[in-house]
């Protein structure tokens, strides 16, 4: 073959190869995820990964239908609230979920290096040192906009795995303050450790629960709301409440 055939043989399955994409590839995207097919090829790719490596089984997918409501209807806010066992927990309660999940996510453990990534999948950074009023702002303002808002009420991961620790007091304002639906979310059999490579790189037969939706008003206290959460999650588990926080230690290990 000579030289000129060659670079034809490549350009013409280059060409191929683009077509492909923007005839079935684009399209599967979009419907599948919605018209931002960069978010959608990272979710794509995030959903294929979690269930080859960490062979996610999820239960409970008609209270998840039930929160996320109909998609041709108008949807509501949704507030998901769950424990957290390390850093692959976003990405396994995301794989059943039609709508994007908001991630409320500690600042300190977001790596600068990755900052396009944590805009494109619209992450909500979090000061957990202290009290941070513009995250919480922003999250009840997606709330109220009928987004999805995920969090991690323990501040952390919670260590020994089988217990459920005292939960920060911005899930209650969120709970209480926005009429969102509130949807508690255990997660299990994720790998046993604090790194976040080895969470992400498993392997691991993980499991997602999806619990009952539930309500609440601004007559319900925050803290009252908190502890209800608390006490559903813990009862559906059948773990502890151990009333000690959980150390937010902050580093790059979790």
């Amino acid at each position: 073959m000579s030289t000129g055939e060659l670079l034809l043989l490549i350009t013409g399955s280059a060409l191929g190869v683009i077509t492909l994409w923007r005839a079935v590839a684009l399209r599967l995207l979009r419907r599948l995820y919605g018209s931002d097919t960069s978010l959608g090829f990272v979710r794509l790719c995030s959903d294929i990964w979690c269930r080859l490596a960490h062979r996610v089984s999820v239960e409970g997918r008609s209270h998840l239908q039930q929160a996320e409501g109909c998609p041709d209807g108008n949807e509501e806010g949704v507030l998901i609230v769950a424990n957290h066992t390390g850093a692959i927990d976003p990405f396994l309660i995301q794989v059943p979920g039609r709508r994007l999940i908001h991630w409320m996510m500690a600042s300190d453990m977001m790596l600068p290096l990755l900052d396009d990534l944590w805009e494109l999948v619209r992450v909500v950074p979090v000061n957990r040192t202290k009290p941070d009023a513009s995250s919480l702002r922003r999250a009840m303002r997606l709330l109220r906009d009928g987004e999805v808002v995920g969090l991690f009420p323990e501040g952390r991961i919670t260590r020994p795995p089988g217990t459920i620790r005292p939960f920060q007091e911005g899930v209650g304002l969120l709970a209480t303050r926005c009429g969102a639906t509130v949807l508690p979310v255990l997660v299990s059999g994720t790998p046993d450790t604090d790194s976040t490579p080895g969470s992400m790189l498993g392997p691991s037969r993980s499991h997602v629960r999806f619990l009952a939706p539930m309500q609440f008003d601004k007559r319900t206290s925050p803290q009252e709301a908190a502890e209800e959460i608390r006490r559903v999650m813990a009862e559906a588990a059948g773990w502890a409440l151990c009333d000690t926080p959980m150390p937010l230690d902050l580093g790059w290990s979790e």
